[in-house]
């Protein structure tokens, strides 16, 4: 069986980071984490590329949407994660690529099968 490609967490708490890596590694997944615009574009190009990416925008400025179209440009799938549900959170998303926009607290259970899906397409 091949090894799944790992998943690029972004996010600007260290500590969600480190959460998400230890839970996302317990089911099976290895996981590249990027804190701050300098590592997110260091992931982008680095080999093997993410299979897929969970973007946390909370903590960035409006320069995060650029990133999200270098991740579209590069073919990785991705998902945002906003700490509220917001129309124009969900429009900005989606217009710079995002498969989806999922707002936290997140549910683990429907989280994996999110993830599941998202490295599947």
């Amino acid at each position: 069986m091949a090894a799944k490609a790992p998943v690029l967490l972004v996010n600007s708490n260290q500590r969600n980071l480190q959460l998400l890596t230890e839970f996302l590694g317990k089911e099976g997944y290895s996981t590249i984490a990027a804190h701050n615009y300098a590592t997110f574009d260091q992931a982008i190009t680095q080999q093997p590329s993410p299979g897929g990416a969970l973007v946390d925008i909370a903590g960035f400025d409006g320069q995060i949407w650029a990133r999200c179209e270098q991740l579209r440009a590069a073919k990785i799938p991705f998902l945002v994660i906003s700490p509220r549900l917001s129309a124009a959170v969900q429009q900005a998303g989606l217009t710079h690529g995002a498969r989806g926009v999922m707002v936290k607290p997140l549910i683990i259970k429907e989280f994996i099968g999110i993830i599941q899906s998202l490295l599947e397409e």
